[in-house]
């Protein structure tokens, strides 16, 4: 019951604030009204509050329209050098919107094909394979190896289906749903990040007018639901009056801001301007691991692992990439040069023959099968067992196949067997187990009393993995064992490579802000190449149809023929009145060719349909 609740209290919390939200706008009409002041927009109120839905707040406001025209137009702006290299700057975005509309059509046809491929595995539909495979050739994204299977038999159905959705290939588009593919922990990073980027978005297309000389009218933030975003209305009149690549110009600034933020982003960070501002502001960095800055409430390491304990090692992988200190531990590059890419990597992409280089030697005699604990399935990945202290072990060894490892497997007591960590206890073999002086004795395979094993883990939705820990101040080191879901340690876990040096510091605003910086670099790159799309009510909608009527008026010149005319239509919505930090709208109709029509709506329409597909598909392959 209490479990329930819990469950319910974020959906709650949601019902409420926004139901407060609709009585104190309500209140607020009722005594504007009686009051007898006009409710309509006034163009020059300065802030203005609307409800435009019980779930969507408006706030729009033209307090910032002299700003930007100041920014825009300023002395510096208008010296002759510096307005080259604006105008170059923005010139640049447009060949950068329109690289990022081609990468985008490939991303969103390998999303096509892999989500296709998933419901088809999802569905165990037998010609799911051969059908994918063909659609790979026609779209040139075949990157698998090619063998000839003139017929794919039910049991052997869908097994490309599996490799393209499989843990080592993962899903390209992913819907992002709270609680469900998003931690309830980065909501305010997820809602931060995504009102920056709008927001970000936004300013790019008021500053490019601006230099375009078209006024901007009003700019405005929202929320609709969760979900914030911005949007800008700019002048019609004078938006009409611009020229195509003026237009282009403004239409194209949105993605381009975003693509400078990720670049920006990315090379503070990976520079190590952001670990630079921290040292020099009362952080020091960690250089053997991770630091253990936060772990949530409902996790099972809570009050098991203290904070600001240094996490040096993961199974056998040490997570500072130069520890070689035993034969049997690895730490080499393919997991990550740093400690914090090497913490992700263990957790979200390997397996436990992945981190474990090396076996443990245990006793046939200590086997505790209750004939339960290795009853592994997807819905008890770690076996059925009802005592949480047995666990199913398989045979380890480094040169066999898997075939051996599904061969007779046993049940252990997990912390008694991974407690045993000396380097006589670490084996690459049964062989290993046995003291010298039985040796003799021990080739009869089964019948020997020692055995090398490993925990079994046949499904990665959950294994068991050891944290290797040093507690704060202090060399001690300590392991612990954890049995459950590698992604949701990662996520329950918060770590950083800084350790505040004062005890007043905050230590978890180091990883609040990486963590923030990510979600900020992710939707930037989201907002370049979706929003550059050459789908309906998004930027790349006008842009395509701007560069289909440049082209044409290019042509008129060059062969003399008649210019397109560009008509203005009175009845249209502004340029930009965005949702969800999509162009909805058009201040102009464009009159183009038969042939250039024609362009532009089947591949507008192909890849809005292609777009939809990738959402509902998606979804669809989530909830099954």
């Amino acid at each position: 019951m209490e479990s329930s609740y819990s469950s319910l209290l974020p959906v709650l919390w949601f019902l409420g604030i926004w139901a407060l939200a609709n009585i104190a706008f309500t209140l607020y009409r009722y005594i504007r009204n009686a009051r007898e002041i006009d409710t309509d927009a006034d163009p020059a109120e300065t802030l203005r509050v609307e409800l435009a839905s019980p779930l969507h707040l408006r706030v729009t406001t033209c307090a910032f329209n002299s700003v930007i025209s100041a920014c825009a137009h300023c002395s510096l702006a208008r010296s002759p050098c510096v307005s080259w290299l604006i105008d170059g700057f923005y010139r640049l975005g447009v060949c950068v919107s329109f690289m990022s509309m081609v990468m985008c059509i490939g991303v969103l046809c390998t999303a096509a094909v892999q989500i296709t491929a998933g419901i088809g595995a999802k569905a165990g539909y037998p010609l799911a394979d051969t059908w994918v495979l063909e659609l790979q050739k026609f779209l040139g994204l075949a990157h698998f190896e090619q063998r000839a299977t003139p017929h794919v038999s039910s049991s052997q159905s869908t097994k490309l289906s599996r490799r393209l959705v499989g843990t080592t290939d993962p899903q390209v588009l992913r819907p992002i749903i709270p609680g469900i593919t998003l931690p309830t922990g980065h909501l305010w990073h997820y809602l931060l990040a995504l009102a920056a980027c709008a927001i970000i978005h936004e300013l790019g297309h008021a500053f490019a007018a601006g230099r375009a000389r078209v006024p901007l009218r009003k700019l405005g933030v929202f929320v609709m639901g969760i979900y914030p975003g911005a949007f800008v209305e700019l002048c019609k009149t004078k938006l009409d009056q611009a020229s195509v690549s003026n237009r282009l110009r403004i239409v194209c600034a949105g993605v381009w801001h975003n693509a400078v933020t990720a670049f920006l982003i990315f090379a503070f960070v990976r520079s190590g301007g952001l670990s630079a501002v921290f040292s020099h502001t009362g952080w020091t960095r960690v250089t053997d691991g991770v630091v253990v800055t936060d772990v949530a409430l409902n996790s099972p390491l809570y009050n098991r692992i203290p904070l600001l304990s240094t996490v040096y090692r993961i199974d056998d992988v040490y997570l500072q990439p130069s520890n070689y200190s035993n034969t049997w531990n690895t730490s080499d590059d393919r997991f990550g040069a740093t400690s914090i890419a090497r913490w992700t990597h263990v957790l979200t992409a390997t397996t436990n023959r992945d981190t474990n280089t090396a076996g443990y030697c245990a006793s046939t005699m200590e086997n505790m099968d209750d004939g339960l604990c290795c009853e592994m399935s997807p819905e008890f990945p770690l076996g059925e067992s009802p005592d949480s202290e047995i666990f199913c072990f398989e045979r380890f060894s480094s040169s066999a196949s898997h075939e051996l490892a599904k061969r007779s497997p046993m049940c252990f007591d997990l912390r008694s067997v991974l407690e045993r960590n000396d380097a006589a206890s670490r084996c690459q073999s049964d062989h290993d187990c046995v003291q010298p002086n039985q040796r003799s004795h021990s080739y009869a395979g089964r019948q020997t009393s020692k055995v090398c094993v490993l925990p079994r883990s046949p499904f990665a939705s959950s294994r068991v993995v050891r944290l290797y820990y040093r507690l704060p101040n202090s060399q001690t080191e300590h392991m612990l064992v954890y049995a459950g879901s590698p992604t949701a340690l990662w996520l329950d876990v918060q770590v950083s490579s800084l350790l505040p040096r004062y005890s007043w510091l905050p230590h978890t605003l180091p990883s609040w802000i990486e963590t923030l910086l990510q979600y900020i670099l992710s939707f930037s790159l989201a907002f370049c190449l979706l929003n550059a799309l050459p789908a309906y009510y998004l930027d790349g909608d006008l842009a395509f149809k701007l560069l289909i009527t440049a082209v044409e008026q290019r042509r008129a010149r060059v062969t003399g023929a008649t210019k397109c005319n560009i008509l203005a239509s009175a009845e249209s919505k502004p340029l930009y009145k965005k949702e969800l930090g999509d162009s909805r709208g058009t201040a102009e109709t464009v009159e183009l060719s038969r042939g250039g029509q024609m362009v532009y709506t089947v591949v507008t329409a192909l890849t809005t349909a292609l777009l939809g597909w990738c959402i509902v598909g998606s979804v669809l392959l989530l909830a099954l």
